[in-house]
């Protein structure tokens, strides 16, 4: 045995070992120099998830993933078969409620006016004649030519006769005034009732349409036509492509000087130039640095979250790709 141990050749061995540990150094210092300077995040986009604010099925979608769309843009549609009966009796109601008023407002026609005189008139007639036959047969009671029931008849049906004659007298009198300001004023009030319904059924008719009220990126169309929704479901993500942001996590030494609007430059790995960019926010408090950044150096450090905005017109950037900003008035 100890002859077979004095045999082996231990410097081949040797030098595989002492090249493997080269090797290794050579390694760890080439991802040294690969990581570029700055304080690194994320690159991300400000998503907004768009929806409806009411449910429905879903009729019509003008765009898809990548798509780029303006403000006023037409999204998507809902099916507006049930909402179309409702606008259309409002309609009729503010019609009916207009009409009412106009009547009021008008007043009688010539030719009712003309009716009531003539009614006026026989109501006239009746009580003359209702009068006389009275005055006669209250002669004959006296004389005991009739008897008197006949004679309290006649006196109520006098009495009825000057009821009607004063009812139309006062029918006409109003009729030439025309409407009260009471009954004006409820006709008005009817109509802007109506009016104001209507505005609501035209109001929820819009709901129906999605439309864009900025110029953004179609990122993601997770719906189809003829699913129905809840209200608020997203029917398209979007964002501005052209200014992502990234997070940076500042220690707390290095805040020194830096304000909202201070320039920056960041950098990606598939990228030979750096794009501008600003300090958009600064967080008012601490926190210890996420996992999730590569530097060892910047892992221990008590940190403040800065968001930087990238202006990136070309779309050159991708959302999740890690990023090293470096900011204009400190370094790390």
């Amino acid at each position: 045995m100890v002859s077979s141990l004095a045999s082996v050749d231990f410097e081949p061995m040797r030098t595989r070992l002492l090249w493997t540990l080269l090797l290794l150094m050579l390694t760890g210092c080439d991802g040294a120099e690969k990581t570029p300077p700055g304080y690194q995040g994320i690159v991300e986009h400000d998503e907004r998830h768009l929806g409806f604010q009411i449910g429905g099925q879903i009729k019509e979608i003008h765009f898809d993933r990548g798509d780029r769309i303006d403000p006023g843009d037409l999204l998507a549609v809902l099916d507006e078969t049930m909402q179309l009966p409702r606008l259309r009796a409002s309609e009729a109601d503010v019609a009916r409620a207009k009409a009412e008023a106009a009547l009021v407002y008008a007043g009688p026609r010539v030719e009712e006016v003309r009716a009531t005189v003539a009614q006026l008139q026989g109501a006239q007639a009746t009580l003359k004649d209702t009068k006389s036959n009275l005055d006669r047969h209250r002669a004959l009671l006296q004389q005991g030519a009739t008897p008197e029931s006949l004679v309290a008849d006649l006196e109520a049906a006098y009495g009825r006769a000057r009821a009607e004659l004063r009812t139309l007298e006062q029918q006409l009198k109003e009729m030439r005034r025309g409407a009260r300001p009471e009954e004006l004023l409820a006709a008005d009030a009817k109509v802007k009732a109506a009016e104001a319904a209507l505005a609501a059924e035209e109001e929820r008719l819009e709901l129906y349409a999605l439309e864009s009220m900025e110029r953004v990126t179609v990122l993601d169309v997770p719906v189809r036509i003829g699913e129905v929704l809840a209200a608020g479901a997203t029917v398209m993500t979007v964002a501005d492509t052209t200014h992502p942001y990234v997070d940076v996590f500042v220690p707390q030494a290095d805040l020194s000087g830096l304000r909202v609007g201070t320039p920056a430059e960041v950098r990606v790995d598939a990228e030979s130039d750096a794009f501008e960019g600003s300090i958009e926010h600064i967080a008012p408090t601490t926190e210890f640095t996420p996992r999730f950044l590569f530097s060892s150096r910047e892992r221990p450090n008590l940190v403040v979250r800065v968001r930087v905005r990238i202006e990136d017109p070309e779309e050159r950037l991708h959302a999740g790709v890690p990023a090293f900003a470096t900011l204009a008035s400190k370094g790390p």
